[in-house]
């Protein structure tokens, strides 16, 4: 899969599982992703890794995880979502300490630390629509936009 169609659907996709988006349909490149090549990780010592390898390698702990969900939309109830949120949380807990590209491992730590922010804004307010969970969701939006950076199309 090219690397400019992982980049896009993996911001994409954690999009609709952060904010909320349920626009109807399963994520475009879902059902691409299982051409993919295996994910690659970490070679040599950490600080040998390439940033297109850091970003494949969380790109493919994305993919993993939305495989792994059982509908291709965030759910609707914010505690619930919440729960999602905390699953993707622990899978880059466990995958950000592999990650040797000092770039990538920022960025991508950043966005978990928003979506923990998200996550918890959204189990103490009971509500996708309160204040807290609003700035959490833009904290969140900001945290992709570095992603991104990180990881270019």
């Amino acid at each position: 899969m090219p690397k400019t169609l992982v980049s896009l659907a993996t911001a994409a996709i954690a999009v609709a599982l952060l904010a909320g988006c349920s626009s109807g349909g399963s994520p475009s490149g879902r059902s691409s992703d299982s051409s993919a090549a295996a994910t690659p990780t970490a070679t040599g010592t950490a600080s040998a890794q390439s940033q297109q390898e850091a970003c494949a390698q969380l790109e493919g702990e994305f993919r993993s995880f939305v495989a792994s969900q059982t509908s291709a939309s965030a759910p609707a109830d914010p505690k619930a979502r919440a729960a999602v949120v905390s699953e993707l949380n622990e899978r880059l807990d466990a995958a950000l300490p592999d990650i040797g590209n000092a770039t990538v491992k920022t960025a991508f730590s950043d966005f978990n630390a928003a979506a923990k922010d998200y996550a918890s804004a959204l189990t103490a307010s009971g509500s996708a629509d309160s204040a807290e969970a609003k700035q959490a969701q833009a904290d969140v939006q900001s945290a992709l936009t570095k992603v991104s950076a990180a990881c270019p199309a």
